[in-house]
């Protein structure tokens, strides 16, 4: 596990992504799954920019960047979780990790032919992987893969979620990872959510049979057609169920689902396939659960007219590219 973050941190460096990639990276990189990992590979490479850039601009860089990348990720009136110490180190890493010479250093040994994908907000999009596995991506995803797949298997890494459609390889296994949680099939068609926010990572089999492995890959299942396994990173539970799975593949024909969220979870969707940004307090929103359903293409405004309308006690306002929901 430590040489494949070594690997990834090092390609991060090494090539320039769009801001809104920089900011599923750094909410991946200050999440508390694998920190111990994380922080040891980080020392490490610490250690390695200290050699390049003078102590003595370490917190001004710091600063720098936390005002640039928003390190933590919050938005307006939600309370900020602290910062650890290896958290600082990862931020600061990503200033000194710039300069050509400290590349050198530590460069070499990153995959090269690594590629990566990012989805913008709002939108969806369809690729196919070197060796002919069609994948779609929803909004806000990041894959990570090579350039030619030339191992025994056929490794991807996902942040956020996808549908794939495996070509059959008996051979060489497809595997998607995402962060202690990893999917093996050899020809099939399954779908991945592993969004950064939500500590419930789940795999859903639409044909064929795959491998699931979670809790550190301590644990696994094999999943039969239909089936999905859901894993909270968080209490280390599971779950098997029959979903519906019209509602797991709605997001590929555009249209948004909830099922069972609150309102919370609900915003976080909405964040994604919303060009917007939603302000409102925490507190104010209820724990209750909800199910809804809106067509393809749904406006917000239709959107937040019926989840307030039925959630009840809040409000909303729209201005401009700002959604503000408030009790009323």
């Amino acid at each position: 596990m430590k040489n494949y973050f070594q690997k990834i941190l090092t390609l991060f460096t090494k090539n320039e992504y769009p801001k809104s990639t920089q900011q599923e990276f750094y909410r991946w990189l200050v999440d508390k799954e694998h920190a111990s990992e994380k922080d040891e590979v980080l020392q490490k490479l610490w250690e390695e920019a200290l050699k390049q850039e003078p102590s003595q601009s370490i917190h001004r860089s710091y600063e720098q960047l936390r005002k640039n990348a928003g390190i933590p990720s919050v938005r307006k009136e939600r309370r900020i979780r602290p910062i650890h110490i290896w958290q600082v180190v990862a931020a600061v890493f990503f200033i000194v990790a710039s300069s050509s010479v400290y590349l050198a250093t530590i460069g070499k040994d990153a995959e090269p032919n690594l590629l990566q994908q990012y989805i913008p907000t709002a939108e969806m999009r369809t690729l196919t992987l070197p060796d002919g596995t069609k994948v779609q991506l929803n909004s806000q995803s990041t894959l990570l893969y090579p350039q030619e797949f030339t191992g025994k298997d056929r490794s991807v890494f996902l942040i956020g979620e996808a549908n794939f459609k495996v070509k059959p390889d008996k051979k060489h296994p497809f595997i998607v990872k995402s962060n202690d949680f990893q999917v093996t099939a050899l020809g099939t068609e399954f779908n991945v959510a592993a969004y950064p926010e939500n500590p419930i990572v789940a795999a859903t089999l639409i044909s064929g049979s795959v491998l699931v492995e979670y809790n550190e890959l301590n644990s696994q299942m094999i999943l039969k057609p239909n089936e999905q396994l859901a894993y909270n990173r968080n209490n280390k539970s599971h779950l098997l169920s029959i979903p519906d799975m019209d509602d797991i593949t709605a997001w590929q024909r555009g249209e948004l689902v909830f099922r069972e969220m609150n309102v919370q979870e609900i915003i976080n969707v909405l964040e994604r396939k919303y060009n917007y940004t939603f302000v409102y307090s925490m507190h104010e929103l209820k724990q209750d659960r909800y199910s809804f359903r809106f067509r393809d293409k749904a406006p917000l405004n239709e959107v937040m007219d019926i989840v307030t309308g039925v959630v009840g006690g809040l409000k909303y306002r729209i201005d401009k590219d700002i959604c503000f929901i408030n009790k009323k």
